[in-house]
């Protein structure tokens, strides 16, 4: 294939020559290919574009989302967390957005929380020495904004009261509608508005640059490929040494001495084994155990003696079996459906003989005040009031008789009505509900009297049965506990008169288990009766070696059901080894739709604007299973080989202003450091760019070299570019105090006495030692106007500060004079005793300097100023 022709996959084929690409970027179509991959893919390229290279921490993460979805974990394990966008960049919006200000770090370092940074509307340059605690802005920026670096922000370490929490901030915006919003930001968290914000540093310009590919440097965002080709290689491994780690040979059936069912099993165990079989087959509890040891006996007996007493011994249980079988046939039908039928009719019968008494004795003897006429608790009063009296007379009750109760004569009216009393007693209705009641309470007896012990616990039955048959034992038992349950239930029912509580269904019988039982003491009774001592002993021995199994198997089954689940994951495994032809093809897509447009048109004039027009090409080519696509450098050789770390890094941040450019979210940039190892004629170049960049979006730069600083101020102002600048110093040992609007080049603000002017007026309004400060800050401006005369006015702009030319064609301006000369040291020296005063007591306050002293010394500098802006002519 050619260096642009990958071969055809049935993907999208390049656009036509001249026809319109669209407008899009590297980020947007990683966002897009992101929603449509699987989870553990998702994570790998939204970390190859946060991270650049994936830390090992990462790979084991993408490794366990590899594992759930392929279904070769446990399934309940808890997962990282997955970016929902791979980039956290939100689609491309028309609203204009601009950092402002951030303010209130918290374990950012050691920053202190009240230090703050602001940001201009165009170019905003923050200077500090190392240390100072301008990285610790940096790192916050990075963290928070879009880079391709996540740089670890540590808490203060000299502070051991310092909390182990993660870094905050706040961050001010303005989104063009003239109101500051706060944005709250937590390490971790991701805003789609600080996401507008693109962040340059040496990290960032690193991942461009030669590694292991042949091409050297690739377009922003392309690496995310190769790492994602490198981070699946990782995963590729991880799973091999899974499988190498599984994969064992079977050697369970070293643990079986002798041929049998459970070690042919064993011995042919695979991926496809049934291990719900496996767990049976290792059942082995106390009746396996009797069972082994009743085998063992019969053994030995068939081989010491007659089979006679075998006979003997299975005629018995062939007679048991018949027992039990008679047993369960003669409770199944005391118990069974036809019992639970004749249940509810003995009691729907009894409700009914008892409604019918009770109307009967409510008709006889009924009475508006009373309720329970014809009740049971009534019939039993009536019943003994008979019968107490007629023990005390055979005419009772008669007229004149005492009452049973109240001893007071009987009237005709009261003995006809004990007479009706007792007539009822012999009522049809009364008698019914007296023999309903009878019967009810007679099947309950009779059911209360069986016997559901089928196997009682040392009866000779069981005994024998546990030798022989010791499986049925554990059938026959169930069944019992069902007839019990049964026949407790039909009691329950009975003696309540709940008719709704009988049971229904039928009930499980142990026919199956008899029958077996019976056929197999027969068959073993035939043989041994027609001579087949060998095939009965053979089959003795062949129990007794499948039991042996069956005992060895269950203290071994938790390995044996690993190793087989084993071979299933390995068996899996195998067939899920990640494919990397996901990330080539859409490599592919992505290089012919974005590089083959607007990019290196674009790319070619930032490279030019960073004097770093390097001869290098674009590249697509197939090498060992991937696609290599980015820059080459011409002739075959690396770019380390070719071009200096200082073209390289103007390279790569050339890329990144290209891919800035080309993104339409874009808002600000914050580059770090973005000059490190180049040369003053590449800065000057990239001071000048950055100027250039200030007039179509915000951008923020960190710098420690103050030759870039003033060329990047000097820059800036003179294309017409407003320019914030702040001076970040570490002071009596804490780093991050920020002087806003200052730094060390910022002599412009100085070349007037204005900014002493300011304190002045501070100082008259304050009192003691605050009031010697502010004199002392005044003096200490009015130092940096004097040494702005020297070079502005003085010696005509000559010589600059931090700059190395001299602009010779200024000499002819320059006027020289003696005693202006005298008078600027005599001021240098005058302002310098104002700053050297005594400490801040009010107990010196009378040889403090004072408001007097810094008025007098402003007066003397403006007069300066205008003898100084005299011209030669």
């Amino acid at each position: 294939m050619d260096e642009l022709g990958i071969g055809g996959d049935g993907l999208a084929a390049p656009e036509a020559v001249g026809e319109e690409r669209p407008q899009t970027t590297i980020w947007a179509e990683l966002n897009a290919w992101g929603k449509s991959i699987a989870d553990w893919k998702r994570y790998i390229i939204s970390h190859a574009v946060r991270d650049g290279t994936l830390a090992d921490a990462r790979i084991d993460e993408a490794y366990r989302l590899f594992l759930r979805d392929r279904k070769l974990d446990n399934g309940d394990e808890e997962l990282p967390d997955v970016p929902g966008s791979v980039t956290g960049r939100a689609a491309a919006e028309g609203t204009p957005l601009s950092l402002q200000a951030i303010k209130a770090l918290k374990n950012v370092n050691a920053i202190p929380e009240v230090s703050h940074v602001t940001f201009g509307s165009q170019l905003t340059v923050i200077y500090g020495h190392n240390g100072a605690g301008k990285s610790g802005f940096a790192r916050i920026l990075s963290c928070a904004c879009f880079s391709r670096s996540s740089p670890q922000i540590i808490r203060n370490i000299y502070d051991d009261d310092a909390p182990e929490a993660p870094a905050t901030a706040q961050f001010v915006v303005d989104r063009g509608n003239g109101f500051d919003e706060d944005i709250a930001f937590t390490d971790g968290d991701e805003h789609d508005d600080l996401k507008r914000v693109s962040v340059f540093d040496s990290s960032v310009a690193r991942i461009h640059l030669a590694k292991e590919n042949e091409l050297g440097f690739q377009p922003a965002g392309f690496d995310v490929f190769d790492e994602a080709m490198r981070a699946i290689g990782l995963i590729t491994q991880k799973l091999e040494a899974d499988i190498n780690a599984k994969t064992r040979p079977n050697k369970f059936d070293l643990l079986f001495a002798d041929p049998g069912p459970v070690a042919d099993k064993i011995a042919v165990l695979n991926a496809k084994s049934d291990i719900a079989e496996l767990r049976t087959l290792a059942t082995f509890g106390d009746a396996e155990k009797e069972r082994l040891d009743e085998v063992a006996r019969q053994e030995q007996e068939l081989l010491a003696k007659s089979p006679v007493e075998t006979l003997k011994a299975l005629a018995t249980a062939k007679t048991d079996t018949e027992t039990l079988q008679k047993k369960v046939a003669d409770l199944a039908s005391a118990l069974g459906n036809a019992a639970c039928d004749k249940a509810r009719r003995l009691l729907n019968g009894h409700k009914t003989a008892l409604l019918e008494a009770v109307k009967a004795g409510s008709e006889t003897v009924s009475h508006p005040q009373l309720s329970q006429t014809g009740s049971t608790a009534w019939n039993n009063f009536v019943l003994a009031s008979r019968k107490l009296g007629q023990a005390e007379a055979g005419t009772y009750p008669a007229e004149g008789d005492p009452c049973l109760l109240c001893h007071r004569p009987l009237d005709t009216p009261s003995a006809s009505l004990i007479g009706r009393m007792w007539g009822y007693l012999d009522h049809d209705a009364r008698k019914a509900a007296v023999v309903a009641d009878e019967e009810l309470n007679r099947f309950a007896a009779q059911l209360k009297a069986l016997s559901c012990a089928l196997l009682p616990a040392e009866s000779r039955i069981r005994a024998d049965l546990s030798k022989i048959i010791p499986t049925l034992v554990g059938e026959i038992d169930a069944a019992s506990a069902t007839f019990d349950a049964r026949r407790s239930a039909l009691v329950a029912a009975l003696e309540q008169g709940a008719a709704d509580a009988v049971p229904s269904g039928d009930l499980a019988l142990p026919e199956e288990a008899l029958a077996k039982a019976f056929e197999d003491i027969e068959a073993q009774d035939v043989a041994l009766r027609d001579g087949k001592f060998d095939e009965v002993l053979a089959k003795l021995k062949a129990e007794h070696i499948t039991l042996r199994h069956r005992q060895v198997l269950s203290k071994n089954i938790d390995d044996v059901v690993a190793f087989v689940e084993d071979l299933a994951w390995i068996e899996k495994a195998v067939g899920s080894r990640p494919n990397t032809r996901f990330v080539t093809d859409r490599q592919k897509i992505v290089f012919e739709k974005l590089i083959e447009g607007n990019y290196k048109e674009r790319l070619k004039d930032e490279c030019a604007k960073l004097n770093c027009s390097l001869p290098f090409e674009f590249k697509a080519r197939g090498s060992a299973g991937k696609t290599l696509r980015g820059l080459k450098a011409k002739g075959g050789h690396k770019p380390d080989d070719i071009f200096s770390e200082g073209e390289q890094r103007a390279l790569s941040l050339a890329d990144f202003l290209t891919e800035v450019n080309l993104n339409p979210t874009s808002a600000a940039i914050v580059l770090d450091d973005p000059v490190t190892s180049l040369d003053h004629q590449r800065k000057r170049a990239i001071a000048r760019r950055l100027a250039e960049e200030a007039s179509v979006r915000q951008v923020i730069v960190f710098t420690h070299d103050l030759v870039f600083l003033t060329l990047l101020s000097d820059r800036a102002e003179a294309a017409g570019c407003e320019v914030t600048s702040h001076w970040v110093q570490c002071l009596e040992g804490v780093p991050g105090c920020v002087r806003i609007e200052d730094t060390p080049a910022n002599g412009r603000a100085y070349r007037k006495t204005t900014k002493a002017k300011e304190f002045l007026q501070q100082a008259k309004q304050a009192t003691g030692g605050e009031r010697v400060d502010l004199v002392r800050s005044g003096a200490g401006a009015l130092r940096r106007t004097v040494e702005e005369v020297v070079i502005l006015h003085l010696f005509k702009d000559t010589v600059r500060r931090w700059d190395e030319q001299v602009r010779l064609g200024a000499l002819t301006k320059i006027s020289w004079s003696n005693d202006l000369a005298d008078e600027i040291v005599a001021l240098q020296d005058d302002t310098s005793r104002l700053l050297e005063g005594h400490s801040n007591s009010d107990e010196f306050a009378g040889e403090m300097p004072d408001v007097d002293d810094l008025e007098k010394l402003i007066a003397r500098v403006e007069d300066v100023i205008d003898k100084a802006k005299a011209q030669r002519t």
